[in-house]
C-alpha cells in the first residue's frame, strides 16, 4: 500500500464515528469535593462564589503575538473549546474559580504528549494537593493524592491559582476568614427559631362599648374559634362591632433580618463584591449600583484575570513562544460589550483621541474593514492627521503638524507660543 493510499484510509477511519464499549471495571465513581458541601451550606457564600466564577468563566481568553490574535495556535482551541474530555472551557474556568473562592486554591494538572505538547488540563481537588518547597532551589513541588497514591509533581506541571496569600504559595480560605460570622449567624438563627417555636401567633378581639365579665369573654372567644375553625375560610364576618387584630413576633423577625443583612455584608466584604450583588439594596440606588459594578470589574475581576494571565503565560507557553512575544490575554472588553452606550463612548473617545483606528474598532465588533479606516484620526471634526499636515490652514493658530517619520501615517502636533 502506498503512502497516499494509507493516508486516505486513515482519514476515512477518522471520519467514521468511534464506538467504545463501556467497561464498568475501568470506571471510577464521581465523589463530591468539600467545596460542594460548602456552597450548599450558606446561600450568601453560594451567591458570592457564583457571581465571581460565572463572571470569570464568561470572559474569553486568547493567544496573542504582539497585537495580533493567533487563532491557529493549539492552545487557543484548548482554552476556548475543551481543556479536558469532561469539561468545556466555560465549566473549566468556573470550576477553578469555585475551588479558588472556597478552598483558597485551585489546581489543574498540565498533561503533555510524547512531544511535549500540551493536550489537556485536568482540574484537581485542592484538598488532595499539598504544596512543598525545595530547600536549595526554592522550587515549588506538589504532593498530589490520586486513588490513594501520592505523587510528587514539579510546579511547572501544575496551574495554581490562589486567593489572598501571605506567603505567595498557599491561598487563604475565605471561609476561614468568615468562620466567626457564619457561626454567629447560625447561633442567632437557632435561638430565634426556638423563640418562634415557643410562641403562638394570636388574635385580639375588641368589643366596643361593653363591660364584659369572664363568662361573656369566654363565650365570645369560643364563638370566634368555632366560626373560624368550622368555616374553612381565612375571612370571617364579625357581628356586633367586634374587631379582630392579629399580633405576631416582629422583634424576632427583625432580629433575624438584621443578622442576615450583616452576614451578607461581611460575605460581600471578604469576596470584594458590592452588597447589591448579594441581595442587599438598602443603600443602593441605580446610579450607585452602576458605579459599584464598575468598581467590581476594576477591583475584583481585573486582578483575578491578571493572575490567570500570569499563570497561563508562565506554565503553558514555551520559552521560545514567550521570547517570540506570545501572550495569553482575557478579552475583558466583553464584560462591557453588553452596555452599548459604554462601548460606544469608549470607541468614540479612542477614535477622536487618535489612539485607535476605525478598522481596529470594526475588527473588535466583528465587522469587515473599511477602505479608509486604517488612519489615525483627530477631532476637528474627525479627519486624518495627514490632512492636517497637507493643509495647515485647517489648524488653529499656533499649532503645526508634522510626520514622525517620512512615508508613515504617524504625526505629532506641536504648539507654538
Amino acid at each position: 500500500m502506498g503512502l497516499f493510499s494509507r493516508f486516505r484510509n486513515e482519514n476515512k477511519a477518522r471520519d467514521k464515528p468511534r464506538v467504545r464499549v463501556f467497561d464498568r471495571g475501568k470506571v471510577t465513581s464521581i465523589t463530591r469535593p468539600r467545596a460542594d458541601v460548602t456552597l450548599q451550606g450558606h446561600e450568601a457564600i453560594y451567591a458570592a462564589v457564583t457571581r465571581i466564577a460565572n463572571t470569570v468563566a464568561s470572559i474569553p481568553v486568547h493567544v496573542y503575538k504582539g497585537r495580533e490574535r493567533q487563532d491557529t495556535h493549539p492552545l487557543e482551541k484548548l482554552l476556548n473549546l475543551s481543556p479536558n474530555p469532561s469539561m468545556s472551557a466555560y465549566i473549566f474556568k468556573q470550576t477553578m474559580e469555585a475551588f479558588r473562592n472556597t478552598e483558597g486554591m485551585a489546581y489543574a494538572l498540565i498533561i503533555r504528549d510524547g512531544l511535549g505538547e500540551i493536550t489537556r488540563l485536568d482540574v484537581l481537588d485542592p484538598t488532595r494537593v499539598r504544596p512543598l518547597i525545595e530547600r536549595d532551589s526554592r522550587e515549588i513541588w506538589y504532593d498530589i493524592t490520586l486513588e490513594g497514591k501520592t505523587y510528587p509533581i514539579p510546579g511547572y506541571m501544575v496551574l495554581a491559582l490562589k486567593h489572598m496569600s501571605a506567603n505567595g504559595i498557599s491561598g487563604i480560605r475565605p471561609l476561614d476568614v468568615l468562620r466567626g460570622s457564619l457561626d454567629y449567624d447560625a447561633e442567632v438563627k437557632e435561638i430565634s427559631l426556638n423563640q418562634l417555636d415557643g410562641i403562638n401567633h394570636g388574635v385580639m378581639l375588641e368589643v366596643p362599648g361593653q363591660a364584659l365579665d369572664e363568662t361573656r369573654k369566654a363565650q365570645i372567644v369560643a364563638d370566634f374559634l368555632d366560626a373560624y375553625e368550622s368555616s374553612g375560610q381565612r375571612v370571617l364576618v364579625l357581628e356586633g362591632g367586634i374587631k379582630a387584630t392579629t399580633f405576631n413576633q416582629s422583634p424576632v423577625d427583625a432580629q433575624l433580618m438584621d443578622v442576615e443583612r450583616i452576614t451578607r455584608n461581611r460575605v460581600a466584604t471578604v469576596y470584594n463584591l458590592p452588597p447589591h450583588m448579594l441581595g442587599d439594596y438598602s443603600d443602593t440606588s441605580f446610579s450607585t449600583a452602576e458605579q459599584q459594578m464598575q468598581e467590581f470589574l476594576q477591583l475584583t475581576v481585573i486582578p483575578i484575570v491578571q493572575q490567570w494571565e500570569d499563570e497561563l503565560n508562565r506554565k503553558l507557553l514555551s520559552d521560545a513562544d514567550y521570547k517570540a512575544g506570545y501572550r495569553f490575554r482575557f478579552d475583558t472588553d466583553s464584560l462591557i460589550r453588553a452596555d452599548m452606550g459604554a462601548m460606544a463612548n469608549k470607541y468614540q473617545m479612542a477614535i477622536r483621541g487618535g489612539w485607535m483606528r476605525m478598522n481596529e474598532v470594526r475588527e473588535r465588533e466583528g465587522l469587515p474593514p473599511d477602505p479608509n479606516g486604517d488612519e489615525l484620526m483627530c477631532a476637528r471634526d474627525i479627519i486624518p492627521l495627514r490632512i492636517m499636515v497637507e493643509h495647515p490652514e485647517l489648524l488653529l493658530t499656533g499649532v503645526s503638524a508634522k510626520a514622525t517619520k517620512e512615508g508613515t501615517h504617524e504625526y505629532i502636533l506641536e504648539l507654538h507660543p
